[in-house]
């Protein structure tokens, strides 16, 4: 597809990059899905058994002072306590900053399938998304890994997904099942007048012990850096989303015409995000601070509104 080669040229050389490091790990992907970017699975790393285990435990504690209890369900909470104050595994990505639009970036985070679509077009995923309701999808990465995911709590400088799913392929002779808390916390700031996002990304894996300790011992030295590796290359992508929105918002929009794996509404706002992103940096371009409204001004797609969303006390 010529016109999302030109678009995206760094794009496509960095998910070609990650397509040949990710063959090495398709058939021993675990049932985490990292939810808002595009379903790749994210391994975790042990609490219990890491020499860095009171380090962990100051990350571990940090992340559950932001999580906003007292605003959640009762049903929220009696599914996520269990998982964060008694996980299986543990793991903290790499902190990772990129100059990216605050509005898109909220968007593409809620809306993974989008992501998931333009790889598709760029065919470096086998990863599968269907949308199910307003805060769910189910997902599947084509090897054997199938989760179901809900976004918990959201506001743009956190996101709260739990997911539940299991693994059954040829890497393991039983099906292991398990569930997931991720965490990610965001950080916007303006850096010579670019827009600029922050993202933390924390995973709380819960399995039984002999599910645990057989991945550990069998795929933990390869898959943690394979998480890494994903979670920066993808943080990378959205930037790289938000900058081919500036540099060419028509294009975009036709991209956004091709995605026939997202429903059609939805399609129709990833085209006026990206308008609305190039809008911005016209205006940017003149001189002119103040940028047009975002599609849901009146809603959590703006910074500027703190109304979280999902499964929360009405």
């Amino acid at each position: 597809m010529p016109n999302l080669q030109q678009l995206c040229d760094a794009s496509v050389a960095r998910l070609q990059c990650l397509q040949a490091r990710s063959r090495t790990i398709q058939r021993c992907k675990t049932m985490v899905l990292w939810a808002l970017l595009a379903g790749l699975m994210w391994p975790a790393e042990t609490l219990a058994t890491s020499p860095d285990f009171h380090g962990n435990q100051q990350m571990r504690s940090e992340v559950l002072r932001a999580i906003p209890f007292a605003e959640l369900t009762e049903a929220s909470q009696a599914k996520l306590r269990p998982i964060l104050e008694r996980p299986s595994l543990y793991r903290q990505m790499p902190r990772q900053t990129v100059e990216c639009d605050p509005d898109l970036h909220v968007f593409l985070i809620r809306h993974p399938e989008v992501i998931v679509n333009i790889w598709q077009l760029l065919e470096v995923t086998r990863v599968q998304v269907q949308r199910t309701g307003p805060y769910t999808f189910d997902a599947a990465d084509g090897s054997g890994t199938r989760c179901r995911v809900e976004l918990v709590y959201g506001r743009p400088d956190l996101h709260v997904f739990y997911a539940t799913g299991y693994y059954e392929g040829p890497l393991f002779r039983a099906r292991m099942e398990g569930d997931c808390v991720i965490v990610l916390r965001s950080s916007y700031n303006q850096e010579n007048g670019r827009s600029q996002v922050t993202n933390t990304l924390d995973v709380f894996l819960r399995m039984d012990k002999v599910g645990a300790d057989l991945l550990l011992k069998t795929l933990h030295p390869l898959m943690g850096r394979t998480a890494d590796f994903n979670f920066v290359e993808t943080t990378k992508f959205l930037g790289q989303v938000s900058m081919a929105a500036e540099k060419n918002g028509p294009a975009m929009e036709r991209l956004a015409a091709q995605l026939e794996n997202v429903d059609p509404p939805l399609r129709d706002l990833f085209a006026r995000h990206t308008e609305i992103v190039y809008q911005r940096a016209i205006l940017r371009q003149h001189g002119m601070a103040r940028p047009p409204a975002t599609p849901h001004q009146s809603r959590v797609d703006s910074v500027e509104d703190r109304q979280p969303v999902g499964s929360v006390r009405r």
